[in-house]
């Protein structure tokens, strides 16, 4: 990366323009020189560094830190390093290449085409002839046979031939053993239907409302007994038979004397079942 180390303005020379990048606030400040547009933003934006404009390069070089420069380096230590690299310089036009040797290349590009076209049809046909089977030599009737091969003896017995009926060699007969049938897969056993949950209505009501409860999964034919709850205050209420569809409906009255505002628990007793239910009493 070029660096000016010693600029020294000349006498009745306009000073070239100088900027210091101020890495806490991102933004460049002019040192010197009339106005002028700020170089391009760097790339290592945490340094502290100085630029100056090369009129006759026409480009940004780095220098030494100028005295807003030095002075930010003082407040803000550590923050002056070198940079990792230089802003982006404009890149000169790369140069134009000479037409001609596109030309020439065409030219050699379209005799070796031709050349391959022309040489083709030989080539072809030579490969054709090459590929052709040779033809086999037909008999002469003219040959007489061969006085040295032994000619058939009639009173020769005839080749055995193969026996159609004779058995064939049997191998070890293999038994095979019997599938081990997969078990059955049981049907799954149907659940019990889960009875709805046990409910009041309302929930939430002022006094002197009738407040309906419902108790489901509730042994039939059982005694059931019940009461509600304030506090520590355990108040028994009615008792009675379950139906048997197991389902017990019951009806609480409130008065302002026996039911004060506050949360309420109604138990419900039959057997080994105990269920509760709260309700509240709004003023």
């Amino acid at each position: 990366m070029p660096a000016n180390l010693n600029v020294v303005t000349e006498v009745g020379r306009q000073e070239t323009p100088t900027f210091t990048w101020n890495p806490v606030e991102q933004m460049w400040v002019q040192e010197k020189g009339g106005a002028a547009k700020p170089p391009p933003a760097p790339h290592d934006v945490h340094a502290i560094q100085t630029w100056f404009r090369d009129p006759e390069a026409n480009e940004w070089i780095q220098t030494v830190l100028g005295p807003m420069g030095r002075q930010l380096a003082a407040q803000w230590k550590g923050a002056y390093r070198v940079p990792e690299t230089a802003v982006v310089r404009t890149s000169k036009a790369k140069p134009k290449r000479n037409p001609l040797v596109f030309v020439a290349a065409a030219v050699v590009l379209v005799a070796l085409i031709g050349g391959v076209a022309v040489a083709a049809p030989g080539l072809m046909g030579s490969a054709a002839n090459a590929s052709a089977a040779p033809s086999l030599p037909r008999p002469n009737p003219s040959a007489q046979p061969d006085p040295a091969s032994p000619a058939p003896d009639p009173t020769a017995p005839p080749a055995a031939s193969a026996d159609p009926t004779a058995e064939p060699t049997r191998g070890p007969v293999t038994t095979a053993r019997p599938a081990t049938p997969r078990p059955a897969t049981p049907a799954p056993t149907p659940k019990p239907a889960t009875p709805p949950p046990d409910f009041v209505s309302p929930v939430a009501a002022p006094v002197g409302t009738i407040f309906h409860f419902t108790f489901t999964g509730l042994p039939p034919a059982g005694t059931y007994r019940t009461s509600y709850t304030r506090g520590a205050v355990v108040t028994g209420y009615v008792n009675g038979e379950v139906p048997p569809n197991g389902v017990v409906q019951i009806d609480l009255r409130t008065n302002a004397g026996s039911f004060p505002p506050e949360t309420y628990f109604f138990t419900m007793r039959a057997g080994n079942v105990i269920k509760t239910v709260s309700f509240r009493i709004t003023g």
